[in-house]
This record gives structure tokens, sequence and C-alpha cells, in this order.
């Protein structure tokens, strides 16, 4: 035995070390619930625990952005909703204004309120917010840039400029692919324009007389010119008419110049700012642009047709026409006491066999006052019987030699007129409105009584038309002349334009549209088509438009990069849905309002139509996350949670060991005393 070295305990307290390690593991994975709760415990279990936690708790966020998506879309659908609302009782005033049982008076105060509710539109658009982003002013919506090619005033290289100032309301479709799309404009839209050119020399009064009054009627809306009135009376009469017609009336000395920003409105035209004096040439043009605008002006009065200049109307697509209203007749009375008819022969033409009433022909014929309307495409025999029943009220017999009833008659037969009073008190008055009516009956060439021609009216008319833009997608090749569609598009590609409204079409959903200012097409530049990396000058004007997918709401519903939903909220107000310049007191306002409020609720009902749809994704998109995080943490429980009754067990183990381990421990300690007890015996 020795007592240098207690070899026993060594070895019983190395074991009782182990042991107590053993429970102090037990005891810490038993207190946390995990399988490991240090790196040296498990280290390639705790890097994946960790990277799966990050992952749980990433998803966890992710459904919560889902949430706090879903809030903001459903804040966007309330306030189109609210927005739908609006254009609804829009759309509903246009209804009631339409109806003529209004007064002026009632439409100015329908449209008042069109005013406040359009007022109203644009304000659920700019004040539409959530968490301080505002939802409805576009800065939601894929962003577009528009450029073209210009050369600096000074020289040097060309280089692109931004042309959103002239090519506004750009709206793509979500199939518009990101990248360049090139399109040409030939030529803008314009707007109807004329010029009625005053003569100062033909005017000798400084206000309207008895022989000018008259009516000028400009698109349906008349402008009384009353005897007494002064110019600027005149004026402001027909201004006003002008406006209800939707045409812009102004003095001008009659000179044009190349159309710009300044002068858009005007159509070049320059405007007099001396004011309007009788002799003065006045411009009237369109508010609106297209080939469906146009101006028609009119007016029942010669003098006051060259007192305005309207006989001398011109411009761009204007178009005049005097037109006299003639009145033919011939009358014949008794002329003694004898009791005699008053007998008239007409003397018809031996052309007119088998002829029916043409167009050219139609009209009214008076007999004595009783009237009879022959119109185009009557036989002979509905003809003679229309004026036979006219006679009969007018207190004429018609007979004749040549035939003995209605279904003889032809335009080449003669008629027999005899009054049916005798004597003096016999008369026979025949009036018609057409020299070719007359010549159908044998009237025109009559010497007793002789047919007098007498101008009751004469009537001038201006009308101009307006111009939609001249857009194309299309390119020559370089040394050819066959158009082809840009590599841009398929060959499928369509362009509509209305006014200055633009929209390109494609297969698969593609639609850009934008607006065309009056002045874009005013000369620009392009690459050679021969020299790509030349430019040159044209006539025409290259616009390319910039599709991008910057702009939209990101939202994060995923736990990675990149795993990302755009949403789109497109631009809405009174501009982007075409209905600023709605206005039910002008002429054909109320239809036209119907029309545009129909258009209108459409665009807005089918951007809350995509509202609802991102609200439902979303909602699939929350589901799918939380059993995604569902999912893994039953897979990181299964690797890191600790199985508390094994490890009670492990526990309870380790436990009896380190008591008995302490139990041994003890004896071993008294070995040496035992080595004692043999020294001392």
């Amino acid at each position: 035995m020795k007592i240098n070295q207690n070899i026993s305990a060594v070895i019983v307290n190395d074991q009782l070390l182990r042991n107590e390690n053993s429970v102090a593991a037990s005891v810490k994975r038993l207190s946390s619930g995990l399988k490991f709760n240090d790196a040296k415990d498990n280290p390639s279990g705790i890097a994946i625990s960790f990277k799966m936690q990050a992952q749980i708790n990433a998803l966890n966020r992710a459904s919560l952005n889902a949430t706090d998506g879903t809030s903001m879309v459903e804040t966007i659908d309330g306030a189109m909703g609210e927005m739908t609302e609006v254009l609804q009782r829009i759309r509903e005033l246009c209804v009631q204004a339409a109806n003529d049982t209004n007064m002026d008076e009632d439409r100015e105060a329908i449209q008042q309120e069109i005013d406040a509710l359009k007022e109203e539109v644009n304000r659920i658009s700019s004040a539409t917010e959530f968490n301080g982003k505002t939802l409805l002013d576009g800065s939601l919506d894929r962003r577009t840039y528009v450029t073209s090619m210009v050369t600096p005033p000074a020289g040097g290289a060309a280089e692109e400029k931004s042309m959103y100032d002239k090519i506004s309301n750009v709206i793509i479709s979500d199939e518009v692919q990101a990248g360049k799309y090139n399109v040409e404009i030939i030529e803008p839209a314009g707007h109807a324009a004329m010029v009625a050119k005053g003569d100062a020399a033909n005017v000798q009064n400084n206000a309207i007389s008895e022989e000018q009054e008259g009516i000028v009627c400009i698109n349906g809306v008349s402008a009384h010119i009353k005897a007494g009135m002064s110019p600027e009376e005149v004026y402001a009469e027909i201004r006003n008419a002008g406006e209800l017609g939707w045409v812009n009336v102004f003095v001008t000395d009659g000179t044009i110049e190349a159309v710009t920003e300044k002068n858009l409105d005007t159509q070049g035209y320059k405007k007099d700012e001396s004011g309007y004096k009788f002799g003065s040439s006045l411009a009237f043009v369109s508010q609106n642009y297209g080939s469906d605008e146009d101006i028609s002006i009119t007016c029942d009065n010669e003098q006051l047709a060259q007192i305005l200049g309207l006989d001398k109307a011109a411009g761009k697509n204007v178009t005049t026409d005097r037109v006299e209203t003639k009145e033919y007749s011939f009358s014949k009375v008794g002329e003694t006491d004898d009791p005699l008819p008053v007998i008239i022969n007409t003397e018809p033409d031996a052309a007119n066999a088998g002829k029916k009433v043409e167009a050219d022909a139609a009209g009214t014929i008076y007999v004595n006052g009783a009237k009879a309307e022959i119109t185009a495409g009557m036989s002979p025999q509905e003809a003679i019987e229309a004026l036979i029943r006219a006679c009969n009220s007018g207190d004429v017999v018609l007979n004749s030699n040549d035939f003995t009833a209605s279904a003889d008659y032809s335009f080449d037969k003669g008629i027999i007129l005899s009054s049916a009073s005798l004597g003096l008190n016999g008369k026979i008055n025949i009036t018609y409105d057409n020299e070719k009516l007359g010549d159908l009956f044998g009237f025109t060439k009559m010497t007793d009584p002789q047919v007098e021609e007498k101008t009751i009216s004469v009537e001038y008319t201006a009308k101009a038309e307006g111009e939609d833009a001249q857009v194309s997608i299309k390119e020559v090749p370089a040394g050819g002349t066959a158009e082809e569609i840009r590599k841009e598009y398929t060959g499928q590609a369509v362009v509509k334009t209305d006014g200055n409204q633009v929209v390109i079409t494609d297969k698969s959903g593609f639609e850009m549209s934008f607006e065309v200012r009056g002045d874009v097409a005013s000369g620009g530049q392009m690459p050679d088509p021969a020299d790509p990396d030349k430019i040159i000058d044209t006539v025409t004007q290259l616009i390319t438009i910039e599709a991008t997918d910057i702009g939209t709401l990101q939202l994060q519903i995923g736990a990675n990069e990149g795993q990302e939903l755009a949403v789109r909220v497109p631009v809405l107000n009174t501009k982007s849905l075409y209905m600023d310049d709605l206005n039910v007191r002008k002429k054909g306002g109320p239809d036209k309002g119907m029309d545009t409020m129909d258009k209108a609720i459409g665009i807005v009902t089918a951007a809350r139509s995509l509202m609802g749809a991102y609200e439902n994704r979303l909602d699939y998109v929350k589901s799918g996350l939380d059993a995604t995080e569902e999912d893994m943490t039953t897979a990181i429980s299964r690797l890191a949670d600790v199985d508390m009754a094994a490890e009670m067990t492990e526990y309870t183990n380790s436990n009896v060991l380190t008591q008995a381990s302490i139990s041994v421990l003890s004896q071993a300690n008294d070995l040496p005393q035992q080595v004692l007890s043999l020294l001392q015996g």
C-alpha cells in the first residue's frame, strides 16, 4: 500500500467530476428546454437552428408586412369607393341637366355642383394617404419617361431632352414591358379654327340698325343681334354664344404665327387687345382638339354677315356658303261680275314623263294658303293627290283633259286650276319654294299668269373642322420605301387617335395612351436610318417613351431578398379621367358629360377591381406565410428542443452516479488511514 499517491481517490475524483459535468449539462438543458445551449454542444446543429430561427422571424415580419399592405390597399379601395360615388353623382347631374325643362339658370346651378364635385375628385386624389404616403396621385404607379433628340441652340452634339411638357397623361398597362418605345408624331392635333375678316370700309354706323338685325348661330347656340347694340354688346353676345357652343371667340388682326406653347388655345392667331369695333376681324377656335370638333356658324342677315366678316370667313379646313331662300308665286283673280270661274292652265315639260319626285325637287306648295308637302320619292299619282287635297282646302278645283284620275297622271301632263268661287270672288294664288318643283308641275313656263320670283332671305354659313393627331409607329428601313412596324412592337400593333389622345394597342393586353400637345411636331431630330450614330433633322418629331418598373408600391412579403409584391396604383384625377372640361351649360354638354362619366366610372371601377385582386392575393400571401412559419417552427423544435423525459432520465442517472462517486471517494480517502493503523501495530 502507498501513501504518497492515493490513486483510488484520484480515479474516483475524476469520475465524480465527469458525473457533475453531466448533471450540470442536464440541468442546463432541462432549465432552457434546448438540446444545445452553447456552440460546443452541437456546432452544426446550432448553426442550422439559428439560420432557421432567422427565417422564422422574417416570415413573421413578412406576414405583418402583408397585413400592413392589406390595410393600405383597403384604404385605397375605400378612397376609390368614395370617388365612384362622386362620379355617379356627377353622371346623375348630367342626366338631370339634359332635360329641357331646365332653364339656363338651372343648368348654371347644376354646373356649380359639378365643379365642386370635380374639386372633390382631385382632393381625394391628392389627400388620400397611408402613413404619410400619398396613394392616388400617381406616385405609386409605374414611371414613364418621355424624351426626344435635340441639338442645343449653341450647336454641338445632339442630346436627349424631356418631352413631358408636350407629351402628357402617359398611361401604360401592366402588359407593357419595361423598355423604350418610339413614336413618330407626324402632325399634332388641331382645333377647328376660322377668322371672319371684317372690313371697316363697309361699316357706316356705330350701332346696329333695324336692317342689320339678325341671329348668329354658333354650334347651335343663338346670339340675337338687335337694333341699337353697340360693337361691345355685339361682341359680348357672340362671345357668350361661342362659349356655350364650345368655341373661343376673340378679336384678332388676322395674322397667324407658328403654334407654340403661348398660343395653343388660339391656334396661332394673334389677339388684338385694342378691343372689338365693327369691321374688326373675329377668330373662332374650338375649345377641344380633333376631327369630331367643328365650328358651324350661320347668319340670317346679309348685312350683319358683312359687318361681322362672316361672308369672308377663311382658315384651314374652312368652307363657306351663301344660301338664298327664294319663293315662287303666281296669282289670278276674277275681273268681272260674270258668273265665271278663274282658270289657269299649266305648261309641263314633255321630258318629265316617267319621273318621280327627286330629292332636289321636293318642297312645299300653298294653294290659297292650303299646304301640300311634296316629298322625295313620291310617284306622280301621290304628288297630284297631295296637290288635289290642298286645292280642295283652298277652294280651287283641279282637273285636266289629259288625265281623268290621279292614277293616269304623270308630270308631262297639263293641269287646269279653276276657282270654286265665281266672278270677282274667284281667286287662285299658288306659292312654292323650289323652282324644280314648279318645273315638275309645269308652273314655271306659264305666261298667263307670269311666275314671280322673290328672294325671302339670304343665309351665310361658315364651317371649320379640327384635326386628329397623326401618329405612326412605323419606320422606313435604310435604303427602302416600305413602312414596317418598329421592332419595339409586334406586327399586330395598332394606333388609334381621337383628337390629341393617342392609344397604341398590341397583342397580349399591351396598351399605351398619351396626349399630344398642339405644338409638339414643330420639327425635331432622329437617328439616321442609314447611320444610327448620326442625327438628322426631321419635319416630324420622334418621341421615345421609356416604360420602367420603377415607382410601384413594393410590399416585402417573403423572408428573403426579392420576395416582393408590386402593387400598382394608377393616378386618378379629373385629368386622367378626361373629365376636367365637363360642362353641362354648353351645347350638348349634358350628353357629352354622360359619355365622359361612363368612361370615368369604368376607369375607376377597373382600378378598384385591381385593388380587390391585390387584397385577395395578400390574404393568400399571409395564410401561406403563417403556414410556412408554423412548419418551420415545428422543424426547428425537432432540431433544437430537448426531450424532457429522456433528459430527465439522463439527469437522474448522472445524479445517482454523482452520489455514488461521492460515497466511493469518501471511502478512497480512508485508505491512507488504514496504512497508519498498520504502522501503529
